[in-house]
């Protein structure tokens, strides 16, 4: 008796696996892409406590984009890997307002309205055109 397997068993195990990765992998990508949001989405949240704290001692909010802006003005040290940030501060002199903005794979926009992007105001409401925005 011949031991081993014959070509058509080999060719349905190959078939299988094919299979149940063609599921895998479009459901990995899909939770990488909802982890990376959500590391923007956290960092956005301190971004508004460290306006929320300069408005206190200044009296404004500020202007900033990028990460050494970010951590020079505010205090916040982001990672720039998957999303840029910016922030921007409402009228010229006092500034009673703000919106930090994320953009995925660009140059941070101020623009809430780009593609994949995810904001925040001053008040905490959250606006942008990315699946993974927090319900305001």
């Amino acid at each position: 008796m011949k031991k081993g397997f014959t070509l058509t068993e080999l060719l349905t195990t190959v078939v299988i696996l094919a299979v149940l990765a063609a599921v895998a992998l479009p459901k990995f990508s899909k939770s990488t892409e909802k982890a990376k949001a959500n590391q923007a989405v956290a960092y956005l949240r301190a971004i508004r406590v460290g306006e929320k704290m300069y408005f206190a001692k200044n009296n404004t909010y500020v202007t900033c984009s990028g990460k050494a802006e970010l951590q020079s003005k505010l205090g916040v040290e982001v990672t720039e890997e998957n999303y840029k940030f910016k922030v921007v501060a409402g009228s010229a002199g006092i500034a009673t307002s703000f919106t930090a903005t994320s953009i995925k794979g660009a140059t941070a926009t101020d623009a809430c309205n780009a593609a994949n992007t995810i904001c925040i105001d001053q008040d905490g409401t959250w606006s942008g055109t990315s699946a993974y925005k927090p319900a305001s």
